[in-house]
């Protein structure tokens, strides 16, 4: 009997969901804390140490630079020893890194920070909680999984608000110091003690020496990752990736620049967040059966659609509220494809580790593409340009789908 139908005989009858409403609850606070902090501290922060936009802006590509290097041994500390343990270290490093950041304002200490919370994340954010839910629920992972995205989903709706008030009513400093406090009093326990331990630990694999099993998992690795498929999934899950960090990031600046209404454009932008998890509760009503290839060709389809429209009418109130309704859903979706994909189609048994494998090249999209399209933006002088890169980035992504086999692997 293989480890999938283990799994399958202990999972199937009762799903663990006490376990992911615990996993869910980690994720809304580490979210919060450890990425949507920076949006409300960063004006702050540059006023308060006259440092430049680029260097503070660079922390942040630093610590998603990080994320996408330690995201690759994350999957294969997890593949062998589980989630308890690293998870309840990357809450400490977290609420440290901010505690540093809050503390010592120096150019070399929030770099240093920013590092620390590349680890952290990498240790916690979305790819870890997945793995744990993909080994614990079996053949119902999907369903955690959706369930997870649906509560992380409201971490910018809390940490946001929560964030900018203590900003407001104390200082950026302080801020950073509550919110560290609190990733450690609250995460550290959460999954020290809510978390299962490694179902791996015994593992017969694990007894040989450190050489071969270094060799071994190499060999492996290396084999599923040349897989025609596995790189088409990659492909895709990094052009989406690269595309919403733009945009994310660059939306409101180039509208501005373009004198649209500002306040039709932060409605939209308000509208996209319900809209993601109106996508994800579509997803478990009509599509829950559907393979992973064929929705994401919906899902991408409606991303490029939406930005295909903005860049036609960007004056338009409804051009902009349609834009929130497809690309808020499409983005929904894409958030629980990418966190099955690789166990519809490579099994559970190695899930941690090729997970961990394909986000890799997703988070260096996601450090890399604000910078280059601000770059485009910068030397062509136009939205439509940008715009135009970001459909084309995201062909690229229907493109690596159309490498995935129809049939599960």
């Amino acid at each position: 009997m293989n480890s999938d139908t283990l799994q399958d005989a202990t999972a199937s009858a009762r799903p663990p969901w006490a376990l992911a409403w615990r996993i869910a609850a980690g994720q809304i606070l580490s979210w919060g804390i450890l990425y949507y902090f920076f949006s409300v501290v960063a004006g702050p922060m540059q006023a308060a140490t006259s440092w430049t936009r680029e260097f503070i802006n660079g922390g942040l590509s630093l610590g998603l630079l990080t994320w996408g290097i330690c995201a690759i041994p994350a999957g294969a500390w997890l593949q062998r020893h589980g989630g308890r343990l690293l998870m309840s270290v990357g809450s400490l490093v977290g609420g440290l890194a901010l505690m540093l950041m809050g503390t010592c304002i120096h150019p070399a200490a929030y770099l240093l920070s920013w590092i620390a919370l590349g680890m952290s994340m990498a240790a916690l954010l979305y790819e870890p909680a997945f793995a744990v839910v993909t080994t614990e629920f079996g053949p119902h992972y999907r369903n955690g999984i959706t369930l997870i995205t649906l509560v992380a989903g409201l971490a910018s709706t809390v940490f946001i608000p929560l964030g900018a008030w203590l900003v407001a009513n104390f200082t950026w400093e302080k801020a950073l110091l509550a919110l560290g406090s609190v990733q450690i009093l609250l995460g550290v326990p959460l999954h020290a003690l809510g978390l299962p331990a490694s179902r791996h630990e015994n593992s017969p694999s694990l007894k040989t020496s450190i050489h071969h099993r270094i060799m071994s998992w190499g060999r492996s690795l290396y084999s599923e990752a040349g897989n025609r498929t596995f790189a088409g999934l990659a492909i895709w899950v990094a052009a989406h990736t690269a595309a919403f960090s733009g945009m994310t990031f660059l939306l409101i600046p180039m509208f501005q620049h373009e004198a649209v209404d500002m306040g039709a454009l932060l409605f939209a932008i308000a509208l996209i967040g319900p809209m993601q998890v109106t996508g994800r509760l579509l997803l478990v009503r009509f599509g829950s059966h559907s393979p992973s290839r064929t929705i994401g060709f919906w899902a991408m389809g409606a991303i490029v659609a939406a930005i295909l429209l903005l860049a036609a009418f960007p004056h338009s109130r409804w051009t902009l509220a349609t834009y929130a309704i497809l690309y808020g859903a499409g983005n929904g979706v894409m958030t629980i494809l990418k966190g099955t994909a690789v166990a519809e189609y490579f099994g559970r048994a190695r899930y941690a580790e090729l997970n961990g494998l394909l986000s890799a090249p997703a988070v260096l999209s996601k450090a890399a593409a604000p910078v280059l399209l601000a770059g485009i933006w910068t030397h062509s002088g136009k939205t439509e340009v940008v715009l135009g890169t970001v459909v084309i980035v995201l062909f690229a992504g229907i493109g690596g789908l159309l490498l995935v086999s129809p049939v599960r692997q």
